[in-house]
């Protein structure tokens, strides 16, 4: 099979991001169904800004897509990825869910959108904001 210089970085680009251990459970968990950061940050109980690191690097390989939910962005595995490179992380992501299965069960105890949750308690809980001097 002959490739271009083009295809050759993009596969380097892949491999590197894929191996990673913990861009490599990301994939596992979205292989289940999209996810924002927030819902991956506590199933891999990993900071927002090391999910993040993480996450840019998958969409920087051209592995994930992003869209906007409201203020959120929800990724996903791309769908028109090409097939050896789709197998390739369809097989990656069973062997991350048999491999770190407490990843799935996490996942499951998350609810969907955390993030939404969490930003509607948050604003519920806020008290009104005042101003010095000012009754």
């Amino acid at each position: 099979m002959q490739t271009n210089d083009t295809e050759k970085e993009d596969m380097i680009a892949i491999a590197r991001a894929l191996g990673d251990e913990t861009r490599a459970r990301i994939i596992g968990m979205l292989g289940v169904r999209a996810l924002c950061v927030c819902e991956l940050m506590a199933a891999l109980g990993l900071s927002q800004a090391t999910v993040s690191d993480h996450v840019r690097v998958l969409v920087d390989a051209g592995l994930l897509s992003a869209s906007k939910q409201s203020y959120w962005t929800v990724y996903s595995v791309r769908k028109d990825l090409p097939p050896e490179t789709r197998l390739f992380v369809s097989r990656l992501a069973e062997q991350a869910c048999a491999s770190f299965p407490e990843d799935r069960t996490r996942l499951t105890d998350t609810p969907i959108f955390l993030c939404r949750a969490n930003s509607k308690k948050t604003v519920a809980t806020r008290r009104p904001r005042t101003v010095p001097g000012k009754t």
